[in-house]
C-alpha cells in the first residue's frame, strides 16, 4: 500500500480530532459543536435562584458515595477556592486560581465554560470535563436556591455548596464568548 493514502487518512483523522474540542489563549476548553447542548436560558425565574451581579464560591463538597476525604476536599477549597459567575443568556464560568480582587481574573476566558437553563420548575447546570472513559464528557447538575445567599449543585455523585459573594459593579464589564 502506498504512503500517500496512509498519509492522507492519518491528516484526516488529526484534523477530525482537532475539531472535537478547543482551547481558549488562557488555556481553557471551550466546547465544540459536536457537544450536544442545553438550550441557554431565557425564563427570568433563573434570576431570581442566581444573582449575575455576584460570584459564588465553593464551600464544601461532599461525595454523597464515600465521606472519607471530604473533610480533605474541604481544607483544600478553602486554600484553593473555586468560583462560579453567572451570566445571562444561560452561560456560567467556573474559575480557579484566581483574586476576585483583581479584575483581570474576572474575564470569562480565563473560566471553563458551562452552559445553565431553567425549564419545568428545575435549574439545570451543563458541566464539560475531561475523562480517560469518555474523553470529553457532560454531566447536568442540578442546583437549588437553599438561602438568600447560598446555591447547591447536585450531581449523581457530589453535593457542592456555594455561597454568594460581593464583586464591584465596575467589574461586570466581560461577556463570555462562548
Amino acid at each position: 500500500m502506498s504512503k500517500l493514502p496512509l498519509l492522507i487518512l492519518f491528516f484526516l483523522a488529526f484534523i477530525i480530532t482537532l475539531s472535537c474540542s478547543s482551547v481558549n489563549e488562557f488555556g481553557k476548553r471551550r466546547i465544540g459543536f459536536h457537544f450536544e447542548k442545553i438550550k441557554p436560558n431565557s425564563d427570568p425565574i433563573a434570576y431570581t435562584i442566581v444573582d449575575t451581579s455576584k460570584m459564588y464560591r465553593q464551600i464544601s463538597l461532599i461525595n454523597t458515595f464515600d465521606h472519607s476525604n471530604d473533610s480533605m476536599q474541604n481544607q483544600y477549597l478553602k486554600s484553593n477556592p473555586t468560583y462560579l459567575k453567572f451570566y445571562e443568556n444561560g452561560r456560567v464560568g467556573k474559575f480557579t486560581n484566581i483574586d476576585v480582587t483583581d479584575i483581570d481574573d474576572l474575564n470569562p476566558k480565563k473560566a471553563e465554560s458551562y452552559l445553565y437553563t431553567y425549564k419545568k420548575g428545575k435549574f439545570i447546570v451543563q458541566v464539560y470535563f475531561k475523562n480517560p472513559q469518555c474523553g470529553e464528557c457532560f454531566i447536568k447538575e442540578t442546583l437549588s436556591k437553599v438561602s438568600k445567599d447560598t446555591i447547591k449543585m447536585y450531581s449523581e455523585d457530589y453535593i457542592a455548596t456555594y455561597i454568594k459573594i460581593d464583586i464591584p459593579k465596575s467589574y461586570l464589564i466581560y461577556k463570555p464568548e462562548w
